[in-house]
Protein backbone atom coordinates (compact mmCIF):
# COMPACT_ATOMS: atom_id res chain seq x y z
CA UNK A 1 0.00 0.00 0.00
CA UNK A 2 3.01 2.08 -0.70
CA UNK A 3 2.54 5.73 -1.91
CA UNK A 4 5.27 7.15 -4.41
CA UNK A 5 4.13 10.49 -2.99
CA UNK A 6 4.56 9.94 0.00
CA UNK A 7 8.50 9.86 0.07
CA UNK A 8 8.83 13.25 0.83
CA UNK A 9 6.69 13.13 3.83
CA UNK A 10 7.73 12.53 7.31
CA UNK A 11 4.49 11.13 9.47
CA UNK A 12 5.65 11.07 12.81
CA UNK A 13 6.21 14.49 13.78
CA UNK A 14 5.76 18.19 11.95
CA UNK A 15 8.48 19.64 10.54
CA UNK A 16 10.19 22.30 11.91
CA UNK A 17 10.83 24.15 9.19
CA UNK A 18 8.97 23.37 5.89
CA UNK A 19 11.26 23.41 2.49
CA UNK A 20 11.31 26.69 0.33
CA UNK A 21 8.11 27.75 -0.87
CA UNK A 22 7.52 27.70 -4.51
CA UNK A 23 5.28 30.62 -6.18
CA UNK A 24 3.16 30.67 -9.15
CA UNK A 25 4.74 33.37 -11.53
CA UNK A 26 2.39 33.27 -14.50
CA UNK A 27 -1.12 31.42 -15.70
CA UNK A 28 -1.61 31.28 -19.53
CA UNK A 29 -4.73 30.04 -21.17
CA UNK A 30 -5.22 28.96 -24.59
CA UNK A 31 -9.12 28.25 -24.99
CA UNK A 32 -9.76 27.08 -21.51
CA UNK A 33 -13.50 27.27 -19.97
CA UNK A 34 -14.13 31.44 -20.58
CA UNK A 35 -10.92 32.45 -22.79
CA UNK A 36 -11.19 32.01 -25.96
CA UNK A 37 -8.06 32.41 -27.75
CA UNK A 38 -5.35 33.06 -25.74
CA UNK A 39 -4.67 35.41 -22.26
CA UNK A 40 -2.13 35.64 -20.04
CA UNK A 41 -2.41 36.36 -16.17
CA UNK A 42 0.63 37.82 -14.34
CA UNK A 43 1.23 36.79 -10.99
CA UNK A 44 4.45 37.14 -10.62
CA UNK A 45 4.68 35.25 -7.23
CA UNK A 46 2.96 37.51 -5.47
CA UNK A 47 -0.84 37.27 -3.67
CA UNK A 48 -3.46 37.98 -6.18
CA UNK A 49 -7.12 39.34 -4.91
CA UNK A 50 -9.66 38.91 -7.70
CA UNK A 51 -12.81 41.05 -7.95
CA UNK A 52 -15.33 39.63 -10.87
CA UNK A 53 -18.40 40.27 -12.08
CA UNK A 54 -20.72 37.41 -12.87
CA UNK A 55 -19.65 35.31 -16.23
CA UNK A 56 -16.13 37.41 -16.16
CA UNK A 57 -14.15 34.46 -16.41
CA UNK A 58 -12.93 34.27 -12.32
CA UNK A 59 -14.64 30.80 -11.81
CA UNK A 60 -12.42 29.99 -14.51
CA UNK A 61 -9.07 30.92 -13.53
CA UNK A 62 -9.92 28.99 -9.83
CA UNK A 63 -11.11 26.14 -11.46
CA UNK A 64 -7.67 26.27 -13.42
CA UNK A 65 -5.74 26.66 -10.10
CA UNK A 66 -7.40 23.29 -8.95
CA UNK A 67 -5.86 21.50 -11.42
CA UNK A 68 -2.78 21.63 -9.47
CA UNK A 69 -4.55 18.99 -6.77
CA UNK A 70 -5.48 16.69 -9.86
CA UNK A 71 -3.46 13.22 -10.34
CA UNK A 72 -4.87 12.94 -13.58
CA UNK A 73 -6.45 15.05 -16.60
CA UNK A 74 -7.45 12.07 -19.57
CA UNK A 75 -11.08 14.54 -18.92
CA UNK A 76 -9.02 18.03 -19.78
CA UNK A 77 -10.89 17.92 -23.10
CA UNK A 78 -14.29 18.60 -21.65
CA UNK A 79 -12.98 22.21 -19.96
CA UNK A 80 -12.68 23.56 -24.27
CA UNK A 81 -14.22 26.80 -24.54
CA UNK A 82 -17.20 26.33 -26.69
CA UNK A 83 -15.91 29.10 -29.77
CA UNK A 84 -13.09 27.07 -30.13
CA UNK A 85 -14.08 24.41 -31.89
CA UNK A 86 -11.06 22.17 -33.01
CA UNK A 87 -8.28 24.58 -31.32
CA UNK A 88 -6.54 23.53 -28.03
CA UNK A 89 -6.97 23.67 -24.86
CA UNK A 90 -4.11 24.25 -22.55
CA UNK A 91 -3.68 26.04 -19.34
CA UNK A 92 0.45 26.70 -18.60
CA UNK A 93 1.91 27.56 -15.47
CA UNK A 94 5.09 28.94 -14.86
CA UNK A 95 6.84 28.79 -11.47
CA UNK A 96 9.76 31.27 -9.67
CA UNK A 97 12.05 28.23 -9.76
CA UNK A 98 11.94 28.57 -13.05
CA UNK A 99 10.05 25.29 -13.59
CA UNK A 100 6.71 25.14 -16.06
CA UNK A 101 3.80 23.25 -16.71
CA UNK A 102 1.86 22.63 -19.63
CA UNK A 103 -1.50 21.32 -18.84
CA UNK A 104 -3.90 19.24 -21.65
CA UNK A 105 -5.93 16.49 -22.71
CA UNK A 106 -2.46 14.63 -23.75
CA UNK A 107 -1.28 14.50 -20.12
CA UNK A 108 -1.72 11.33 -18.08
CA UNK A 109 -0.60 12.71 -14.74
CA UNK A 110 1.69 15.12 -12.67
CA UNK A 111 5.09 15.48 -14.52
CA UNK A 112 8.43 14.48 -12.64
CA UNK A 113 10.53 17.54 -13.44
CA UNK A 114 7.22 19.40 -11.18
CA UNK A 115 7.54 17.17 -8.19
CA UNK A 116 7.00 20.33 -5.65
CA UNK A 117 3.37 20.14 -6.98
CA UNK A 118 2.63 16.81 -5.84
CA UNK A 119 1.54 18.35 -1.94
CA UNK A 120 -1.30 20.32 -3.33
CA UNK A 121 -2.58 16.35 -3.73
CA UNK A 122 -2.52 16.32 -0.05
CA UNK A 123 -3.81 19.04 1.39
CA UNK A 124 -5.91 20.89 -1.53
CA UNK A 125 -5.43 23.97 -0.13
CA UNK A 126 -8.75 25.08 -2.52
CA UNK A 127 -11.85 26.29 -0.69
CA UNK A 128 -14.79 27.73 -1.75
CA UNK A 129 -18.66 28.35 -0.35
CA UNK A 130 -19.88 24.61 -1.28
CA UNK A 131 -17.37 23.31 0.54
CA UNK A 132 -17.90 25.66 3.86
CA UNK A 133 -21.61 23.89 3.32
CA UNK A 134 -20.76 20.63 3.79
CA UNK A 135 -19.87 21.46 7.45
CA UNK A 136 -23.57 22.61 8.32
CA UNK A 137 -26.28 22.14 5.40
CA UNK A 138 -28.37 19.72 5.42
CA UNK A 139 -30.84 18.84 2.44
CA UNK A 140 -33.54 17.74 4.71
CA UNK A 141 -34.66 20.75 7.14
CA UNK A 142 -35.65 18.51 9.67
CA UNK A 143 -32.45 16.51 9.70
CA UNK A 144 -31.04 15.82 13.07
CA UNK A 145 -27.82 15.80 13.14
CA UNK A 146 -25.09 16.24 10.21
CA UNK A 147 -22.96 13.66 9.28
CA UNK A 148 -19.65 14.69 8.93
CA UNK A 149 -17.80 11.50 7.80
CA UNK A 150 -18.16 12.06 4.04
CA UNK A 151 -16.52 15.85 4.59
CA UNK A 152 -13.77 14.48 6.40
CA UNK A 153 -13.09 11.56 4.65
CA UNK A 154 -12.40 13.72 1.30
CA UNK A 155 -10.85 16.37 3.07
CA UNK A 156 -7.92 13.59 4.99
CA UNK A 157 -8.55 11.03 1.88
CA UNK A 158 -4.56 11.34 1.09
CA UNK A 159 -3.60 12.19 5.04
CA UNK A 160 -0.42 10.41 5.32
CA UNK A 161 -0.44 7.20 8.03
CA UNK A 162 1.67 4.52 9.10
CA UNK A 163 -0.10 0.75 9.01
CA UNK A 164 1.92 -2.15 10.32
CA UNK A 165 5.22 -0.04 9.73
CA UNK A 166 4.43 1.31 6.37
CA UNK A 167 4.11 4.38 5.17
CA UNK A 168 0.42 5.16 3.24
CA UNK A 169 -2.59 7.28 3.51
CA UNK A 170 -5.50 7.33 4.82
CA UNK A 171 -7.75 6.61 2.02
CA UNK A 172 -6.11 3.30 1.44
CA UNK A 173 -7.35 1.82 4.65
CA UNK A 174 -9.52 -0.76 3.95
CA UNK A 175 -10.95 -1.30 7.66
CA UNK A 176 -13.77 0.61 8.51
CA UNK A 177 -12.37 -0.14 12.45
CA UNK A 178 -8.77 0.34 11.66
CA UNK A 179 -10.03 3.67 9.54
CA UNK A 180 -12.53 5.17 12.07
CA UNK A 181 -9.37 4.30 14.73
CA UNK A 182 -6.80 6.29 12.66
CA UNK A 183 -9.47 9.24 11.67
CA UNK A 184 -10.46 9.76 15.09
CA UNK A 185 -6.61 10.00 16.64
CA UNK A 186 -5.93 12.84 13.50
CA UNK A 187 -8.98 14.82 14.89
CA UNK A 188 -8.87 14.28 18.51
CA UNK A 189 -4.78 14.67 18.02
CA UNK A 190 -4.47 17.32 16.11
CA UNK A 191 -7.69 19.18 14.68
CA UNK A 192 -9.85 19.71 18.03
CA UNK A 193 -7.80 21.91 20.37
CA UNK A 194 -6.58 23.85 17.18
CA UNK A 195 -10.31 24.34 15.89
CA UNK A 196 -11.13 25.88 18.74
CA UNK A 197 -8.19 28.16 19.35
CA UNK A 198 -8.92 29.71 16.33
CA UNK A 199 -12.50 30.33 17.39
CA UNK A 200 -11.49 32.03 19.96
CA UNK A 201 -8.64 33.96 18.94
CA UNK A 202 -9.85 34.91 15.44
CA UNK A 203 -13.78 35.31 15.81
CA UNK A 204 -13.90 35.24 19.66
CA UNK A 205 -16.76 32.58 19.15
CA UNK A 206 -18.89 31.80 22.37
CA UNK A 207 -19.27 28.46 21.75
CA UNK A 208 -16.62 25.74 20.88
CA UNK A 209 -16.59 22.22 19.79
CA UNK A 210 -16.94 20.07 22.91
CA UNK A 211 -16.09 16.76 20.68
CA UNK A 212 -16.86 14.16 17.65
CA UNK A 213 -18.67 11.46 17.84
CA UNK A 214 -17.76 8.28 15.95
CA UNK A 215 -20.45 5.09 15.36
CA UNK A 216 -21.70 3.47 12.41
CA UNK A 217 -25.59 2.96 12.21
CA UNK A 218 -27.30 0.24 9.72
CA UNK A 219 -29.82 1.41 7.60
CA UNK A 220 -33.16 -0.37 7.91
CA UNK A 221 -34.23 -0.57 4.59
CA UNK A 222 -31.10 -1.65 3.02
CA UNK A 223 -29.20 -3.32 5.75
CA UNK A 224 -26.54 -1.50 5.41
CA UNK A 225 -23.56 0.07 7.58
CA UNK A 226 -23.04 3.88 7.08
CA UNK A 227 -20.28 5.82 9.15
CA UNK A 228 -21.19 8.15 11.12
CA UNK A 229 -19.61 11.17 12.72
CA UNK A 230 -21.10 13.96 14.46
CA UNK A 231 -19.96 16.98 15.76
CA UNK A 232 -21.38 18.66 19.50
CA UNK A 233 -20.91 22.40 20.82
CA UNK A 234 -21.11 23.56 23.73
CA UNK A 235 -22.54 26.45 24.63
CA UNK A 236 -22.82 28.06 27.79
CA UNK A 237 -22.99 25.01 30.10
CA UNK A 238 -24.85 23.30 27.48
CA UNK A 239 -24.15 20.42 24.48
CA UNK A 240 -25.60 21.20 21.56
CA UNK A 241 -26.34 18.47 19.01
CA UNK A 242 -28.11 20.12 16.43
CA UNK A 243 -25.77 22.42 15.50
CA UNK A 244 -26.70 23.40 12.49
CA UNK A 245 -29.91 24.69 13.69
CA UNK A 246 -28.77 26.34 16.60
CA UNK A 247 -26.01 28.70 15.14
CA UNK A 248 -26.49 31.74 13.33
CA UNK A 249 -24.65 31.48 9.57
CA UNK A 250 -22.42 33.76 10.82
CA UNK A 251 -21.20 31.34 13.46
CA UNK A 252 -21.62 28.30 10.94
CA UNK A 253 -19.43 30.32 8.67
CA UNK A 254 -17.00 30.79 11.70
CA UNK A 255 -16.91 26.97 12.40
CA UNK A 256 -16.60 25.85 8.76
CA UNK A 257 -13.53 28.21 8.21
CA UNK A 258 -12.16 27.35 11.19
CA UNK A 259 -12.29 23.41 10.61
CA UNK A 260 -10.76 23.88 7.15
CA UNK A 261 -7.94 26.41 8.23
CA UNK A 262 -6.82 24.21 10.61
CA UNK A 263 -7.05 21.19 8.47
CA UNK A 264 -4.76 22.72 5.99
CA UNK A 265 -2.55 24.16 7.94
CA UNK A 266 -1.93 20.43 9.45
CA UNK A 267 -1.64 18.60 6.67
CA UNK A 268 0.77 21.36 5.42
CA UNK A 269 2.97 19.73 8.02
CA UNK A 270 3.78 16.91 6.94
CA UNK A 271 5.88 18.57 3.52
CA UNK A 272 9.31 18.36 3.93
CA UNK A 273 10.53 19.21 0.61
CA UNK A 274 10.45 22.59 -1.76
CA UNK A 275 6.91 22.63 -2.32
CA UNK A 276 4.18 24.71 -3.53
CA UNK A 277 2.41 26.45 -1.17
CA UNK A 278 -0.87 28.46 -2.36
CA UNK A 279 -3.94 28.88 -0.99
CA UNK A 280 -7.10 29.91 -3.03
CA UNK A 281 -10.58 30.77 -1.87
CA UNK A 282 -13.58 31.97 -3.91
CA UNK A 283 -16.16 34.09 -2.40
CA UNK A 284 -16.00 32.15 1.11
CA UNK A 285 -17.46 35.15 3.13
CA UNK A 286 -21.67 35.63 1.71
CA UNK A 287 -22.77 35.25 5.50
CA UNK A 288 -20.15 36.77 7.30
CA UNK A 289 -20.98 40.49 8.72
CA UNK A 290 -17.80 42.92 7.98
CA UNK A 291 -16.31 42.45 11.14
CA UNK A 292 -15.79 38.45 10.95
CA UNK A 293 -14.70 39.29 7.05
CA UNK A 294 -11.76 41.61 8.71
CA UNK A 295 -11.13 38.24 10.75
CA UNK A 296 -10.34 36.04 8.32
CA UNK A 297 -7.40 38.79 7.30
CA UNK A 298 -6.26 38.44 10.44
CA UNK A 299 -6.30 34.48 9.87
CA UNK A 300 -4.39 35.25 6.35
CA UNK A 301 -1.44 37.37 8.07
CA UNK A 302 -0.73 35.52 10.98
CA UNK A 303 -1.59 31.73 10.03
CA UNK A 304 -0.80 31.80 6.02
CA UNK A 305 1.98 34.27 5.74
CA UNK A 306 4.14 31.46 3.76
CA UNK A 307 1.38 30.90 1.26
CA UNK A 308 1.06 32.67 -1.93
CA UNK A 309 -2.67 33.54 -1.54
CA UNK A 310 -5.09 33.80 -4.49
CA UNK A 311 -8.52 35.65 -3.05
CA UNK A 312 -11.71 35.76 -5.97
CA UNK A 313 -14.76 37.42 -4.88
CA UNK A 314 -17.82 39.01 -6.75
CA UNK A 315 -18.11 41.61 -3.67
CA UNK A 316 -16.53 44.99 -4.88
CA UNK A 317 -17.43 46.62 -1.11
CA UNK A 318 -14.95 43.41 0.12
CA UNK A 319 -12.69 43.55 -2.83
CA UNK A 320 -11.99 47.68 -2.20
CA UNK A 321 -11.73 47.31 1.78
CA UNK A 322 -9.41 43.65 1.39
CA UNK A 323 -7.16 45.58 -1.43
CA UNK A 324 -5.37 47.49 1.06
CA UNK A 325 -5.28 44.93 4.00
CA UNK A 326 -2.26 43.09 2.23
CA UNK A 327 -0.10 42.71 -0.10
CA UNK A 328 -1.65 41.77 -3.78
CA UNK A 329 -1.66 42.09 -6.74
CA UNK A 330 -4.57 43.25 -7.75
CA UNK A 331 -7.37 42.55 -10.69
CA UNK A 332 -10.99 43.36 -11.86
CA UNK A 333 -12.48 41.10 -13.89
CA UNK A 334 -15.24 42.51 -16.56
CA UNK A 335 -17.20 40.97 -19.08
CA UNK A 336 -16.72 42.60 -22.52
CA UNK A 337 -19.84 41.49 -24.32
CA UNK A 338 -20.15 43.36 -27.72
CA UNK A 339 -18.74 40.95 -29.83
CA UNK A 340 -19.83 37.96 -30.70
CA UNK A 341 -17.55 36.05 -28.85
CA UNK A 342 -17.25 37.61 -25.01
CA UNK A 343 -13.99 38.01 -23.82
CA UNK A 344 -12.51 39.82 -20.63
CA UNK A 345 -11.95 43.34 -19.63
CA UNK A 346 -8.92 43.24 -17.33
CA UNK A 347 -8.50 46.46 -14.94
CA UNK A 348 -5.63 46.06 -12.68
CA UNK A 349 -7.05 47.20 -8.89
CA UNK A 350 -4.29 50.19 -8.83
CA UNK A 351 -5.15 52.71 -5.41
CA UNK A 352 -6.57 55.86 -5.54
CA UNK A 353 -2.66 57.11 -5.12
CA UNK A 354 -1.32 55.40 -7.84
CA UNK A 355 -4.09 56.44 -9.97
CA UNK A 356 -3.68 60.31 -8.87
CA UNK A 357 0.05 59.98 -9.70
CA UNK A 358 -0.36 58.91 -12.94
CA UNK A 359 -2.85 62.07 -13.64
CA UNK A 360 -0.31 64.65 -11.85
CA UNK A 361 2.20 63.54 -14.41
CA UNK A 362 -0.39 64.41 -16.92
CA UNK A 363 -1.25 67.72 -15.11
CA UNK A 364 -4.54 67.03 -15.39
CA UNK A 365 -5.16 67.81 -11.30
CA UNK A 366 -8.05 67.76 -11.22
CA UNK A 367 -8.58 64.41 -11.40
CA UNK A 368 -5.71 64.29 -9.23
CA UNK A 369 -7.13 65.95 -6.50
CA UNK A 370 -10.44 64.15 -6.70
CA UNK A 371 -8.15 60.99 -6.30
CA UNK A 372 -6.25 61.86 -3.95
CA UNK A 373 -9.74 62.94 -1.40
CA UNK A 374 -10.67 59.87 -2.21
CA UNK A 375 -8.26 58.37 -1.38
CA UNK A 376 -7.84 60.25 2.04
CA UNK A 377 -11.38 58.70 3.08
CA UNK A 378 -10.30 55.32 2.20
CA UNK A 379 -7.47 55.51 3.87
CA UNK A 380 -9.33 57.10 7.74
CA UNK A 381 -12.41 54.73 7.00
CA UNK A 382 -10.31 51.50 6.77
CA UNK A 383 -8.51 52.91 10.13
CA UNK A 384 -11.59 53.31 12.16
CA UNK A 385 -13.50 50.64 13.31
CA UNK A 386 -17.55 50.51 11.89
CA UNK A 387 -18.57 51.92 15.35
CA UNK A 388 -15.88 55.01 15.46
CA UNK A 389 -17.43 55.57 12.11
CA UNK A 390 -20.62 56.74 13.84
CA UNK A 391 -21.58 59.44 16.26
CA UNK A 392 -23.81 58.94 19.60
CA UNK A 393 -26.83 58.28 17.62
CA UNK A 394 -25.21 55.70 15.42
CA UNK A 395 -25.46 58.17 12.35
CA UNK A 396 -22.60 57.89 9.48
CA UNK A 397 -20.10 60.71 10.21
CA UNK A 398 -18.94 63.14 7.18
CA UNK A 399 -15.28 62.95 6.07
CA UNK A 400 -14.59 66.47 8.80
CA UNK A 401 -16.27 64.18 11.54
CA UNK A 402 -14.13 61.14 10.42
CA UNK A 403 -10.92 62.79 10.40
CA UNK A 404 -11.58 64.50 13.55
CA UNK A 405 -12.30 61.00 15.20
CA UNK A 406 -9.12 59.86 13.50
CA UNK A 407 -6.73 62.71 15.26
CA UNK A 408 -8.10 62.53 18.77
CA UNK A 409 -7.08 58.65 18.23
CA UNK A 410 -3.68 58.81 17.11
CA UNK A 411 -0.28 60.79 17.83
CA UNK A 412 3.07 61.68 17.44
CA UNK A 413 3.90 61.83 13.27
CA UNK A 414 0.61 60.20 12.09
CA UNK A 415 -1.18 63.25 13.80
CA UNK A 416 1.16 65.97 12.64
CA UNK A 417 0.50 64.42 9.07
CA UNK A 418 -3.68 63.74 9.35
CA UNK A 419 -4.11 68.10 10.19
CA UNK A 420 -1.73 68.69 7.66
CA UNK A 421 -3.65 66.68 4.96
CA UNK A 422 -7.13 67.89 6.43
CA UNK A 423 -5.75 71.86 6.12
CA UNK A 424 -4.86 70.63 2.29
CA UNK A 425 -8.27 68.89 1.77
CA UNK A 426 -10.06 72.50 2.78
CA UNK A 427 -7.62 74.02 0.49
CA UNK A 428 -6.37 72.13 -2.51
CA UNK A 429 -8.32 69.50 -2.56
CA UNK A 430 -12.31 70.23 -1.90
CA UNK A 431 -11.90 73.45 -4.65
CA UNK A 432 -10.07 71.21 -7.49
CA UNK A 433 -13.12 69.10 -7.23
CA UNK A 434 -15.11 71.90 -7.79
CA UNK A 435 -15.51 74.64 -10.75
CA UNK A 436 -13.21 77.05 -9.08
CA UNK A 437 -10.25 80.04 -10.49
CA UNK A 438 -7.97 79.12 -7.81
CA UNK A 439 -4.36 79.04 -8.57
CA UNK A 440 -2.91 75.52 -8.98
CA UNK A 441 0.13 75.09 -7.40
CA UNK A 442 1.46 71.80 -8.51
CA UNK A 443 4.41 71.13 -5.31
CA UNK A 444 0.81 71.19 -2.92
CA UNK A 445 -0.76 68.32 -4.42
CA UNK A 446 2.99 66.30 -4.88
CA UNK A 447 3.45 67.10 -0.73
CA UNK A 448 -0.16 65.92 -0.31
CA UNK A 449 0.51 62.78 -2.54
CA UNK A 450 3.70 61.74 -0.47
CA UNK A 451 2.19 62.83 3.13
CA UNK A 452 -0.85 60.09 2.05
CA UNK A 453 1.40 57.57 1.08
CA UNK A 454 3.02 58.05 4.33
CA UNK A 455 -0.32 58.00 6.57
CA UNK A 456 -1.27 54.96 5.02
CA UNK A 457 1.83 53.13 6.00
CA UNK A 458 1.62 54.87 9.48
CA UNK A 459 -1.88 53.68 9.96
CA UNK A 460 -1.59 50.28 8.65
Amino acid sequence: MSDGRLDSLKVEEPVEKYGKAVRIEKIRFFNYKFFHGEFDLPVNGENLLVYGENGSGKSSVYNALELLAEKSFTDFGKNKNIFAQDDEVLVEFGFNNGQELIISSDLEGMPDHVGFISGLSIFKPMLDYKKLLSVHYAPDVNQDRINLYYMFRKLLDNYPVEQEGQKTILAEIEDLTEYFKLLESILEKDFLKKINKYLESYFKADFNIEKFEYKTKIDKNTATATPVINLILYYKEYSIEKYHTFLNEARLSALAISIYMVAIKKLLDVLETDSLKILVLDDLLISLDMENRLKLLEILKNEFSEFQIFFFTHDKELYEIYKDKLNWKKYEFYLDDNDEIPGLILKQGRSEIERAKVFYAQKEYDACALLLRKGFEKTIKNYLTPKEQRNKNCEELNLAGLIERAISKTDSEAKTILQKLNSDRQHILNPLCHINTKNIHSEELKNAISDLEILKDLLR
